[in-house]
């Protein structure tokens, strides 16, 4: 447009109207194959899922946890699922038009909760029983004791 001289809108909109839309089809268009609407209509299955035909889609990942992060917001898979989910599955997020938001799995909706924030992170304790070292000994007619590597030890222990 500005090559043309084209200062205001005005002239922008006859510019587009006479001049480069004529020019655009002329190079672009292309003759139909058949004349009239080719259009069909909806199947019932086709009408059913408009709603998620329509969604925005992303791949998000299954933490350790089970939990889903999207757009700053935390779900909680329940553990009632349709399907099996394992840590670090892929998962579909669906954010509808009305808002609403669906995780899906192999075709199928899973089970969720939303959380208010991000799950705190759970440090185990070692239990006292794991903690301590045995004392117990075996005996020395253990069948353990019974093996021994080096035969030189065992004539000195059979002297003794």
């Amino acid at each position: 447009m500005r090559l043309a001289g084209i200062k205001t809108p005005e002239q922008g909109n006859r510019f587009v109207r006479e001049v480069f839309i004529p020019k655009f089809n002329a190079q672009f268009s292309v003759i139909p194959a058949k004349r009239g609407n080719v259009h069909r209509r909806l199947t019932k299955i086709e009408k059913e899922s408009l709603e998620q035909i329509f969604s925005r889609q992303e791949v998000r990942y299954v933490n350790n946890d089970f939990t889903v992060r999207y757009k700053k917001q935390w779900f909680q898979l329940l553990e009632k699922q349709p399907v099996l989910v394992r840590k670090k599955e892929k998962i579909l997020v669906e954010e509808r038009i009305s808002g609403e938001i669906f995780l899906s799995l192999r075709g199928k909706y899973l089970n969720y909760i939303p959380l208010p924030e991000r799950p705190k992170k759970i440090i185990e304790a070692k239990t006292p029983a794991l903690a301590t070292k045995s004392s117990w000994k075996p005996p020395a007619d253990h069948p353990w004791r019974r093996f021994i590597l080096n035969p030189e030890r065992k004539q000195a222990r059979s002297s003794v």
